[in-house]
């Protein structure tokens, strides 16, 4: 929202309006929320879904709000609920932070079919890669200081295969599920209660159809993954 001087062509911009200011509220709280509420074991590791939560926010309001919402989910988690300390606080973090960036970056871009499923995707991998890589450079830290467990780098690639890779992509094309089939309706919802300035359309277009086809279809791989990493096949 432009504020333009009356005497001048100069203007001083305000980076929020109100109207964003209080829907970053909401789904910052709601992020919360879902970690707190939605928290699935498998194995050692734990699935959320806030990832999924801030993306829809990003994708809504811009890429500038993923990487603060991120951070604050984080460390409300860390202050909170969290017993994995500094670690948790950075893992969860980057996690949050790198889905969400790179998803609604590609998708600012190209506001398209193509550029929805290419940021989501390209987050998907993307995000995965960047915790294989943190998990090799701070699991063992965190192994030997937090629970006095000796673990070195290459105890972790070990672990790469059998449970961090397939962990991580389940888990990120998991929110992927969520931010396409719940998308539509969050912003119809915003449009309805005056949260969101531009109007969206409730017609089922053409590519909302992809869009729900390629989430179902993530949903179900990914819930297969997990069911595989939870019996230990």
């Amino acid at each position: 929202m432009d504020i333009r001087k009356q005497n001048g062509s100069s203007a001083v911009r305000k980076p929020f309006s109100t109207q964003t200011v209080v829907g970053i509220a909401v789904f910052s709280a709601l992020a919360f929320v879902v970690s707190l509420l939605i928290r699935v074991p498998v194995q050692f590791l734990t699935f959320d879904a806030k990832d999924a939560i801030i993306a829809i926010t990003a994708f809504i309001y811009g890429p500038i709000t993923a990487p603060i919402i991120s951070f604050f989910a984080a460390f409300i988690e860390l202050v909170t609920i969290s017993d994995t300390g500094w670690y948790g606080f950075l893992m969860n973090f980057v996690s949050s932070a790198t889905y969400s960036l790179v998803a609604s970056l590609i998708y600012s871009k190209f506001r398209s079919l193509n550029g929805a499923l290419v940021g989501i995707y390209s987050a998907v991998v993307i995000t995965t890669s960047a915790m294989l890589g943190l998990n090799i450079l701070i699991t063992p830290i965190y192994m030997r200081e937090f629970l006095g467990v000796p673990m070195t780098a290459d105890g972790v690639i070990n672990m790469i295969p059998t449970i961090l890779l397939p962990f991580n992509f389940a888990k990120t094309l998991m929110n992927s599920a969520v931010v396409m089939l719940l998308y539509k309706p969050v912003t119809l919802s915003l449009s309805r209660v005056g949260l969101l300035s531009k109007k969206t359309s409730a017609k089922i277009s053409r590519g909302t159809v992809v869009i729900i086809a390629a989430g179902v279809i993530s949903l179900v791989l990914a819930i297969v993954i997990f069911t595989l990493l939870s019996s230990g096949a």
